[in-house]
């Protein structure tokens, strides 16, 4: 199988002012008593990345995930069982310190959260200095939307190997196309699914994928006020209301232009007069309407609130005028961690560790977001929570109303099965009555 992404001579190269306003929607969909409604078809890297450039509010969804994940500390911990957390190597240390010339570590988790959020995944290459092979110096997000070709083998049901799963990969740079050594690559995948029903599935959607009438709906709202504030038009007509028997008096050419200059004098700021004194037979009629009247602003915070959702990012962090309270924010900013990003940098610090760290050496990476404030604090909450029920329940131990084991149980903790974890404690004389069966 065969999956081609057909970016033509498009490179990064490209991507600029002249690329993002040749973005023009690729579907008009025809609607009775319309005409052509303008839907922006979502269906490749290229148009993935224009709409993440058009679509303001996603872009800023995106950047806040990223900078959310990169709140964590990279851990590495010891796969012994309990976790423990272990020393760095030195070479992974370094290499994620700055895992490229250009970039520190949270630089590099940044961009390639991005490119995730935006392609669904994100193809990480190893630079291996020549004749060490165990070795790796650098480590480059590849941008999706450089990749010219990407062959498969189409046995991924069968194999463990990525070199068993993909044949070539291959990139287009400044008009050359280049292979990369598929030994030196791994992906980083988001957590989707792949629906490309004519080559492998191994490669999630984005997930723009199924959100294209939000998108499109956002970039239409922005355009069209823009287009109101900039090039409205007349905002009204002055026609003379002067009629003799025929009806009414047509304005002279040099008496409009007269009206016209003589119109310009007036204003609220400058203009040296504001109040019209005229003895002309003069009508006015308004022309359009106010923004609010089209709901533009109803429409973005709709579809804004459904990206949000897509991306599991709480609208309530997102900049709005009215109606969040600060404690709003807090339980959202705690939704965000626990529900999304925890989760998400889980899985994604996984593919990472796994595409850099040879399983043998018993060491996997993580993310860890314990000092996190709002995670501090719902922690803090739990063990008071906990020391709270510890306290009650040693009230009841000490009044013979339960056993250890059931204080055990209390604890969600399991039984343990010795004779006096099962004996209640006698009031008077403070020795052990064995529970009746």
């Amino acid at each position: 199988m065969k999956f081609s992404l057909q970016l033509g001579s498009f490179s990064l190269g490209n991507v600029g002012t002249a690329a993002i306003n040749a973005f023009s929607p690729t579907n008009f969909i025809p609607v009775d008593g319309f005409g052509d409604v303008i839907y922006y078809n979502l269906s490749n890297e290229k148009e993935f990345l224009y709409a993440y450039n058009l679509c303001s509010p996603l872009k800023s969804i995106i950047a806040k995930r990223a900078k959310a994940f990169n709140n964590g500390k990279l851990e590495l911990i010891k796969k012994d069982g309990n976790y423990a957390k272990g020393a760095y190597p030195d070479s992974i240390k370094k290499l994620y310190d700055q895992p490229n010339a250009l970039q520190s570590g949270k630089q590099f988790f940044s961009q390639q959260n991005h490119y995730i959020d935006i392609f669904g995944y994100c193809p990480v290459l190893k630079v291996r200095p020549v004749g060490f092979a165990d070795e790796i110096t650098s480590l480059w997000n590849i941008p999706p939307y450089l990749i010219n070709d990407l062959d498969f083998t189409g046995k991924w049901l069968k194999q463990n190997s990525i070199l068993d799963i993909y044949k070539k990969l291959t990139l287009r740079w400044n008009g050359d196309v280049e292979e990369l050594d598929l030994k030196d690559i791994y992906f980083v995948l988001d957590d989707g699914i792949g629906t490309d029903l004519d080559c492998n599935l191994t490669i999630p959607d984005s997930r723009m994928v199924g959100s294209e009438y939000q998108i499109s709906n956002i970039i239409a709202a922005y355009k069209s006020r823009n287009t109101l504030i900039t090039k409205r038009g007349a905002i009204g007509i002055l026609t003379n209301d002067g009629k003799d028997q025929a009806g009414t008096i047509p304005l002279p050419s040099d008496e409009k232009d007269a009206v016209q200059a003589d119109f310009r004098q007036y204003g609220l700021t400058g203009q040296p007069k504001q109040v019209i004194i005229t003895d002309a037979a003069l009508k006015w009629q308004q022309m359009g309407f106010a923004t609010k009247d089209l709901l533009l602003f109803e429409e973005i915070e709709d579809d804004v609130n459904m990206l949000c959702d897509t991306y599991g990012y709480p609208v309530e962090l997102m900049a709005r005028s009215k109606g969040q309270t600060f404690e709003n924010k807090k339980q959202a900013k705690k939704d965000l961690y626990r529900s999304t990003i925890i989760p998400e940098a889980e899985s994604r610090i996984q593919q990472n560790s796994k595409g850099i760290i040879d399983p043998g050496k018993g060491i996997t990476m993580m993310m860890d977001y314990s000092e996190i404030d709002v995670i501090q604090e719902e922690a803090k909450e739990r063990a008071d929570a906990r020391k709270a029920l510890n306290d009650a329940l040693a009230v009841e131990f000490e009044s013979g109303l339960i056993t250890k084991n059931m204080w055990l149980i209390e604890l969600g903790r399991d039984t343990i099965d010795l004779p006096e974890f099962n004996e209640y404690k006698k009031q008077q004389t403070n020795e052990p009555i064995t529970q009746q069966d």
